[in-house]
């Protein structure tokens, strides 16, 4: 299974979605995490 967030816009919280999302996941399954964002790195 691939899961993306994706928003055209900064600041609308996709890190902490996808985040959140993947601690969820990773209770029943293996999870690989990759944050790309090439303009504002966190």
């Amino acid at each position: 299974m691939r899961i993306t967030v994706a928003s055209g816009k900064g600041g609308t919280g996709k890190t902490t979605v996808a985040t959140n999302l993947a601690i969820a996941v990773s209770e029943r399954l293996p999870v690989q995490f990759l944050d790309c964002d090439v303009e504002e790195p966190n």
